[in-house]
């Protein structure tokens, strides 16, 4: 197998995070304790998170990258960079990439979170979700910030450049910050309330080096929000867990991308957490071609005909603890999703969970997949065969998916962010982005 590529940009993202090896593992009850936090506005809004809250508790402070020439002045390990592509560059050799635990990927890059942020106390340098662009060859990543989003120019994989940061709208700073693009502008949204920022995503092709950027518009029919989905084949963004629409689908049309439209509400089923929105092309005659959501509902899994507002099904499965993300299988037969607090309550070994939807009004919950270390799974997304799944302190893992009927899997590649341990805790990776045309990963 040829070696997956990888670029590491910062702490809590997949491939990114450099967590500090002493860390907490004292329980946080996110149902009955106060939000530990001292920034308020950091905090979800409406209690819901019980899984996420738990993030919150976990030892965040970067440490120095495993890789680099720092790295090599007291490694024993034999790692030079003279030996690498790049100054923060390892291939992975005997089951290393630099001090990091690897299989079949090699790290090409390393930014740490004092380049990407600028701030100055460790407690504000957090990153969180990561999301990509592409514009005429040139690849960029996008980064979720405690402090805002930074966008960095990877198009030389080896030399990553920060074109610059857009800061949180007035000083909002939150643990949580969400990020999708739809024709050439990125969508952010927030815990914290600051509605949704709207970025020209162009205006990095031209910008010098480490710019501090405003917002092209803001979005203020909502005020915070958990996650942002959007569908760029109908131009529809999805907005969920916010304070509109009962936390479930607040619907927007993003035809004009600077001036969004709200178009409708979906809150039959209350709180979703997370949500998938695609132009159906699976088994089900019946519902060929329409627009379907499915929704990850915090102890269900809920299917949508957005098209007609209609639920077509909501399911459970046993011992669920939080349904948190998924992914449906390019041919729509299969949605494969996680559950945040099931190794975390449960133990044992990471959960891949597969549901069977070739019948969308009558979905059928399968089982599960157990992985390799006991590490929580938290943000999965598929390409072709494989399942990318960041897996906090597991960080990155590649599986092939070999017959989601049976919930066959075949692990081809990770990447370990957190060597000292894959234990069921929730700092690590928070999620990965695998769909550049080169085919690096961030």
């Amino acid at each position: 197998m040829v070696p997956s590529r990888c670029l590491s940009l910062a702490v809590g993202l997949l491939l990114v995070a450099i967590p500090n090896p002493a860390f907490s593992d004292s329980v946080f009850d996110p149902v009955t304790d106060s939000d530990p936090d001292p920034n308020n506005e950091n905090a979800p809004q409406d209690g819901h998170l019980h899984g996420c809250m738990l993030f919150l508790n976990e030892d965040h402070t970067p440490q120095e990258p495993l890789v680099g020439k720092d790295f090599e002045a007291f490694t024993t390990s034999g790692y030079k960079v003279e030996d690498e592509a790049g100054s923060t560059a390892a291939s992975c050799t005997d089951g290393r990439a630099g001090g990091y635990p690897c299989n079949n990927i090699d790290l090409m890059s390393v930014m740490e979170l004092s380049e990407l942020d600028g701030e100055t106390s460790s407690n504000l340098q957090m990153a969180n979700d990561i999301w990509g662009w592409t514009h005429s060859g040139r690849e960029f990543a996008i980064v979720g910030l405690k402090s805002g989003t930074a966008f960095v120019e990877i198009t030389d994989p080896y030399n990553p450049v920060l074109v610059g940061k857009l800061p949180a709208r007035n000083n909002a700073y939150s643990s949580w910050r969400d990020i999708k693009t739809c024709q050439d502008h990125a969508y952010i949204v927030t815990e914290a309330k600051q509605g949704m920022q709207i970025f020209d995503l162009k205006r990095l092709l031209n910008a010098t080096p480490t710019t501090t950027f405003d917002a092209d518009a803001i979005y203020d029919e909502f005020e915070n929000a958990h996650n942002i989905f959007i569908n760029e084949e109908t131009k529809t963004a999805y907005v969920v867990g916010s304070n509109k629409c009962g936390g479930g689908l607040n619907i927007i049309d993003l035809t004009l991308p600077l001036a969004p439209s709200f178009k409708k509400c979906f809150a039959d089923d209350g709180y979703t957490h997370d949500v998938q929105c695609v132009n159906y092309s699976g088994p089900d005659a019946d519902y060929q071609g329409k627009e379907i959501c499915i929704a990850s509902n915090e102890d269900t899994v809920t299917i949508i005909d957005q098209s007609t507002g209609t639920m077509l099904s909501r399911v459970g499965y046993e011992d669920d603890r939080y349904t948190h993300q998924g992914w449906l299988t390019e041919d729509h037969k299969f949605f494969i999703f996680n559950d945040e607090l099931d190794e975390y309550t449960q133990g044992g070994k990471t959960r891949t969970h597969v549901l069977d939807v070739t019948e969308l009004s009558n979905p059928s919950y399968l089982g599960y997949y157990e992985g390799r270390t006991a590490a929580i799974d938290h943000n999965n997304y598929v390409l072709n065969d494989q399942v990318y799944q960041a897996n906090y302190r597991a960080g990155l893992n590649i599986l092939k998916i070999v017959d989601p009927s049976k919930m066959t899997f075949k692990e081809e590649a990770f990447f370990d962010i957190y060597p000292n341990s894959d234990s069921n805790n929730f700092n690590g990776a928070w999620s990965n982005y695998p769909y550049l045309p080169s085919g690096n990963i961030i």
